[in-house]
């Protein structure tokens, strides 16, 4: 009986070693075999993507050839806007015998003042940013002093118009006496910019009349100085 007994407990032991080691085995195999498949993907991962000094590298050049045409496109839309700020000159003076017409228009009661404010805040703004394109174009003092000028010209046409009365108190100017105020503000305005624009060697004339006068301008001095080259002929002949 007790040989039987100490065969069961031997039994048991060996068949528990058994199992152990065969689980210990499996286990261990199971962890070798998982870190090849991670090692595998992670290779394929790198060969596709590449290497990070790569990735850096070529994500680096993309970016500088972004800049340089971002550059390149800047560069071309300012060349393009500065080199015809002569023509947003002149239609800047349009704009500006506009707000007078609008004046115009609120002296005879079609206009309200609001109306007016509201059409010559939106003019200022436009004025502002011709400045910033005219001294792109010109960087002077003396032009930048000229626009602020006719800027300061413009704005004093703010509805309402007052003045001070003999009494010394301010007083609000009825509409046909702000118009006066207005058209020489403005025609202040637009005498400035015509300066501007004579003096960068192009002609100011918008209107039909303007051009008129000019031509007519051009052909009394084409004759003056044949008169004067015919004078100086007969002064050296006698």
């Amino acid at each position: 009986m007790e040989w039987a007994t100490l065969g069961v407990i031997a039994g048991a032991v060996v068949g528990g070693i058994l199992i152990g080691t065969y689980a210990v085995t499996r286990a261990v195999l199971n962890s070798l075999r998982e870190a090849y498949v991670g090692e595998q993907k992670t290779a394929e991962g790198m060969d596709q993507k590449g290497k990070p000094e790569e990735r850096t590298e070529t994500r680096e050049k993309t970016q500088g050839v972004n800049e340089e045409e971002l550059v390149k496109r800047l560069r071309e839309v300012i060349e393009v806007k500065v080199q015809r700020v002569l023509d947003e000159a002149k239609t800047k003076k349009e704009r500006l015998l506009l707000l007078l017409d609008v004046a115009r228009g609120y002296a005879l009661g079609y206009v309200s003042e609001d109306e007016y404010n509201a059409f010559l805040s939106k003019v200022l703004s436009e004025l502002e940013e011709f400045k910033r394109l005219w001294l792109a174009r010109f960087p002077s003092q003396r032009d930048r002093d000229k626009l602020n000028q006719m800027i300061g010209y413009v704005a004093k046409t703010k509805l309402p118009i007052v003045a001070k009365g003999k009494d010394g108190k301010t007083i609000t100017l009825p509409p046909e006496e702000a118009l006066i105020k207005i058209t020489n503000s403005i025609n202040g305005a637009v005498a400035l910019l015509d300066e501007m624009i004579a003096s960068r060697g192009d002609n100011p004339a918008i209107t039909p009349l303007e051009v008129r006068l000019q031509q007519e301008c051009e052909r009394l001095r084409e004759k003056v100085k044949r008169l004067e080259k015919q004078l100086e002929e007969c002064q050296s002949l006698s």
